[in-house]
């Protein structure tokens, strides 16, 4: 077996973030990588599984067997278990292989930013966002016929040319990549206010 996917894309399912991943992100990207890319290029969204499939194994299934994790980044990512499992299950594949080290500093997550950055896990908070969308994060379909949107195609074209290297550099696949389960995360602890 090979990748099934090239792009794993990982994202808070929000009325926000995912109407912008849907109507934005997701196609323009999958257009403006095809257009430079030798191979073709497979993105794994979520909204692409069909329903009465068993979602968490089918989730699993695309996880291990995607090249590369696209993160959008937001502070309620970081508090979804399935968002926290997706980064660190990538995050341990990358230990696995020796990434993300002094020595070794390639990688095989690839984090923008849609909003905040402030409320970042603190291990996000340490890593670059190279690409920040937080001022082109609109999710509604009008967003196209603004001129925003100009300058939106614009950095998702620079994403596409920083990813295809990462894509066509990913090592072989193998079937033991680790999947790192969903589970709580240690509650936020916000300083209370006295009014």
């Amino acid at each position: 077996m090979s990748y099934q996917y090239e792009i794993f894309l990982s994202y808070r399912r929000s009325p926000t973030v995912g109407l912008w991943v849907k109507n934005h992100l997701h196609p323009k990207l999958q257009a403006r990588i095809d257009e430079i890319s030798p191979i073709p290029i497979r993105i794994s969204l979520d909204t692409d599984m069909q329903s009465g499939s068993a979602w968490p194994d089918e989730l699993k299934l695309r996880l291990r067997s995607s090249a590369i994790l696209l993160t959008v980044w937001s502070a309620d990512y970081f508090r979804s278990d399935w968002c926290m499992a997706e980064w660190r299950s990538f995050r341990q594949r990358e230990a696995v292989l020796g990434f993300s080290t002094p020595q070794n500093p390639k990688g095989l997550v690839y984090p923008v930013r849609y909003a905040d950055g402030d409320h970042f896990h603190n291990d996000a908070k340490t890593t670059l966002c190279k690409f920040d969308f937080s001022e082109l994060n609109y999710p509604e379909e009008e967003f196209r016929h603004t001129q925003k949107y100009l300058e939106f195609d614009d950095r998702v074209q620079k994403l596409a040319g920083d990813l295809l290297p990462l894509i066509l550099a990913a090592p072989d696949w193998q079937q033991d990549f680790p999947i790192v389960e969903p589970g709580p995360m240690a509650p936020v602890h916000m300083p209370r206010t006295v009014i």
